[in-house]
């Protein structure tokens, strides 16, 4: 399945918006308003809840965790090395490793040696625009989750420089 995530520009909190491949808006991540940390809750339209992504607020390394009511979906860890990498510990015991540029632009999510899902990011454009393939569809709201993850990092360097 294809997916388009945008930023919304003008918005009083912040939200991405999220799109089928046809360019219609079905899903949207919209963030705590004067919070300390990156807390963001991924809903249809409709306001059924997919998924919350939420930062760990004292950790030595960036931190997310993601769940679905009580259920833990997730935990997104950004590793400190010169490329961007992260590991997301899947609830089942699985291990997603994504790998990126090192401006930050494209990304591949890789269980073992499996593709899982392509990430790649608009350069020129005003808002924040990602566009996600994922290639196997039981990972579609942990692939979201760590692309939100990964914009509300971006967002929080660009902020504090």
């Amino acid at each position: 399945m294809r997916y388009q995530v945008k930023q919304r520009l003008l918005s009083f909190a912040p939200r991405l918006d999220i799109a089928n491949e046809s360019g219609e808006p079905i899903l949207e991540a919209v963030g705590r308003t004067f919070a300390l940390r990156a807390d963001f809750t991924i809903r249809s339209l409709g306001g059924h809840e997919l998924a919350r992504v939420r930062q760990k607020l004292l950790s030595w390394r960036p931190r997310f965790d993601v769940t679905r009511g009580a259920e833990h979906l997730a935990t997104i860890t950004r590793r400190m090395t010169l490329q961007p990498t992260y590991h997301v510990e899947v609830a089942g015991g699985e291990l997603l490793v994504v790998t990126g540029s090192f401006f930050e632009v494209n990304y591949k999510v890789h269980l073992g040696e499996a593709l899982v899902a392509i990430v790649s990011r608009e350069m020129w454009s005003i808002r924040d625009t990602y566009g996600v393939e994922v290639v196997e569809p039981r990972f579609d709201a942990v692939v979201l989750a760590t692309v939100v993850a990964i914009d509300a990092l971006r967002a929080q360097s660009k902020n504090s420089s």
